[in-house]
């Protein structure tokens, strides 16, 4: 049964066309094999792979030529709808082109695009550069890893309905018409750092003290501002030595002068105001400062207990070493290695709600990538209708 997904991927190499005013895009990459997110009615998600065999076959590289760019995935009294001749002229802006193929570089579709349409070509140049692809496919459930990358179902018999552009894809900002290559949800072409954990010696308060490396930047800021309020309450506290001086000067002369001397000991009395109010908050931020990083790291070891138990030992384990022997402590087949920090943390947050919430594997919804078009099925019934 086939059922309708929204993804994202950016186009490049934008260029205007000299007699007709389009705008036109070369060599995009509208989809690349990966294991996508996509959220299902019930507010669970399902990890979904486009495997090369499936993506990159001629049947679905057929189906990316001469298809319409919309404005917008079309919707109609609420819900998603594919484009058609008895639709066309109100949602078609453009259409791609016949030279549909695949970059067996990194594993992507890609054809040109043209836009027509003079008010999606102005929203295009005011900043409008996201790009979605809508298509029709069969979600076969099947689990199994992509590239280190788990994944519960497989997209098969994938056929491209349109293409999209819109204000926000399912991917995020990072995936618009300026960029160069087609993403998924999560990025795993990131350069990924050592998976030991490094560390620095820096300045806190006047003295040496070890940090991670990636808590280093952390620390050197607070730094700044300790030595900034350091300076500030210095320089109160000269004022109040100089005013001091000034209150004994004036308690020796004469009678006369106390009205001098009372109005020395004022400013001295403000100023030593200003200096306690200044302690204060050096105090403070010291102690907030100190208390931000234990309490993160106090969080982030409760939720690691979850998937790791209470017999791991945490420590002298760094941040990104904790959360990678968290995920394997679920799937043992996960490999750290040319991972991203990114990629490693929204994995673990998704193992981390499996393991708090249950997963919830059921049939496919239909949906758009953007935010407000989560959760929209109108082939649910039916699809459950054909499961039982």
């Amino acid at each position: 049964m086939l059922v309708e997904r929204y993804d994202t991927a950016p186009i490049n190499q934008l260029n205007f066309d000299s007699l007709t005013g389009f705008l036109i895009a070369k060599n995009v990459p509208i989809a690349r094999a990966g294991v996508f997110s996509y959220r299902k009615a019930d507010g669970s998600f399902l990890m979904e792979a486009k495997l090369p065999e499936e993506l990159l076959s001629d049947d679905t590289v057929a189906t990316v030529n001469c298809k319409p760019i919309t404005d917008n995935h079309p919707r109609e009294n609420g819900e998603n709808v594919l484009v058609n001749r008895g639709n066309s002229a109100k949602y078609m802006k453009g259409l791609t082109a016949s030279n549909a193929h695949v970059d067996s570089s990194d594993n992507t579709l890609r054809v040109d695009m043209t836009i027509s349409d003079p008010e999606l070509i102005k929203e295009v140049q005011n900043g409008k550069e996201e790009l979605s692809i809508g298509f029709q496919t069969e979600v076969e459930p099947r689990k199994g890893t992509y590239k280190g990358m788990a994944f519960d179902a497989v997209q098969k018999n994938i056929q491209v309905n349109h293409v999209a552009i819109v204000d926000r894809g399912r991917a995020g900002h990072t995936v618009r018409l300026t960029g160069d290559s087609a993403e998924s949800v999560i990025d795993d072409n990131r350069e990924r750092t050592n998976e030991q954990m490094e560390t620095t010696k820096v300045r806190l308060d006047g003295e040496n003290i070890t940090v991670a490396t990636d808590d280093a930047d952390k620390v050197t800021k607070s730094n700044s501002s300790l030595a900034s309020l350091k300076e500030q309450l210095k320089a109160e506290q000269a004022k109040v030595a100089d005013l001091e001086a000034k209150v004994k000067k004036a308690e020796g002369d004469a009678a006369d002068k106390k009205k001098k001397a009372d109005t020395a000991q004022a400013k001295a009395d403000s100023a030593e105001k200003d200096k306690i109010e200044l302690q204060t908050k050096l105090d403070k931020f010291k102690t907030d400062s100190v208390d931000e990083l234990v309490n993160n790291r106090l969080q982030l070891i409760d939720t690691a207990r979850t998937l790791v138990g209470d017999s791991y030992d945490f420590n002298g384990k760094n941040e990104k070493t904790i959360k990678v022997d968290s995920i394997k402590a679920v799937d043992s087949n996960f490999d750290e290695k040319d991972k991203s920090d990114d990629y490693i943390d929204a994995y673990f947050d998704s193992q981390v709600k499996n393991a708090t919430k249950g997963r919830v594997i059921g049939s496919p919804s239909f949906k758009g990538d953007n935010g407000d078009e989560l959760g929209v099925n109108p082939w649910a019934d039916l699809y459950n209708k054909e499961a039982r």
